[in-house]
């Protein structure tokens, strides 16, 4: 759900290519910790990263489907109007939001629909296109204290797609009335799937106490291309199946990234409305991992880059702050 291009040639580029949004430990949360706790946050999100590890390689099956995941129905009410079927009757097939206005181009009393987005920016780890590749995973950033206000956003921050032709991306979603952990299926739908919701009870039960989740896409079977996403149940010390998928790939990719990415509009000021719904959070992710052959490595210059990167300036966010902490397992975002 990636395409490189300048921030510049987004709005443009928006009409005419099909992009995705389509990401170790992580914690978004408050970029500075309370007074009463200093050392909560970085002490949770330090405690995580070694288990990850471990974790991402683990056989523990699940014993079934994710823990308050939604009916398919309910997937396509909430997540229907990122998908690129959706819109794709407006010329626009990838998962930005859409919104209507008046048009010069269009009669006398009638509204034309036309995108909002002017900026699709990205950072973070790319995976490398690689033979033998079957599989990503990684610890992401969930919070509930993110709040899209503004409908021209939408925040898949972090979202990870393994390289190899994986028929899922694995995507943490904010938008204004939604907060989940969704699975997109890139095989056959090319739309969300599958979705659970981030809410105190996703949190006690895939989070370990820290904020972030441990997330992983692998292929079960290359004969039929299936690829599966599972989330790992810390309360019950197994991996939950969110979403399977099998078929060739539709997006031409054999690719991936473990990324922030968003859509979004710039005010008159020209500050992107997701900097201030972002601002004093902290968005990571890290013990970043891929499968090849079936054997995991930690994220290094040998399977990974980041040919997906904009610079910070694409993110039209100021205060925004970006590093790549162990190179290329770890990231980042501030804001």
């Amino acid at each position: 759900m990636r395409s490189p291009r300048t921030t510049a040639a987004v709005l443009a580029a928006t009409a005419a290519m099909l992009l995705g949004g389509g990401t170790g430990v992580a914690a978004a949360r408050p970029a500075a910790p309370s007074a009463a706790a200093p050392s909560a946050v970085t002490s949770a999100a330090s405690a995580a990263a070694p288990a990850a590890v471990g974790v991402c390689s683990s056989t523990a099956l699940a014993g079934g489907s994710v823990q308050g995941a939604l009916a398919p129905a309910e997937v396509q009410r909430q997540l229907s109007s990122l998908t690129a079927q959706h819109r794709a009757q407006y010329g626009i097939p990838d998962k930005g939001p859409l919104g209507t206005g008046s048009s010069a181009g269009a009669g006398a009393g009638s509204t034309a629909v036309r995108p909002l987005v002017s900026i699709h920016p990205a950072q973070g780890t790319a995976f490398k296109s690689q033979s033998g590749a079957d599989g990503s995973c990684a610890t992401q950033s969930v919070t509930t204290q993110l709040t899209v206000k503004n409908s021209a956003t939408t925040i898949y921050t972090p979202t990870m797609y393994p390289p190899g032709g994986s028929c899922v991306e694995l995507v943490t979603v904010y938008t204004t009335s939604v907060r989940a952990v969704s699975a997109w299926d890139w095989c056959r739908s090319v739309s969300f799937a599958a979705s659970v919701p981030i809410n105190s009870s996703f949190l006690s039960t895939y989070t370990n106490g820290s904020s972030a989740y441990t997330g992983r896409v692998v292929r079960t079977s290359a004969a039929s291309n299936t690829w599966t996403a599972a989330l790992y149940n810390y309360a019950a010390g197994r991996w939950d199946t969110l979403f399977t998928q099998s078929g060739t790939n539709q997006s031409g990719r054999t690719d991936g990234w473990d990324i922030e990415e968003l859509y979004s509009a710039t005010g008159s000021s020209g500050r992107a409305y997701s900097c201030d719904d972002m601002a004093g959070l902290t968005f990571e992710s890290s013990s970043i991992s891929v499968r090849n052959n079936g054997t995991w490595s930690v994220a290094t210059s040998a399977n990974s880059d980041t040919h997906y990167d904009q610079p910070n300036s694409a993110f039209y966010c100021p205060t925004r702050s970006y590093q790549m902490l162990s190179t290329y397992d770890h990231w980042r975002a501030v804001g």
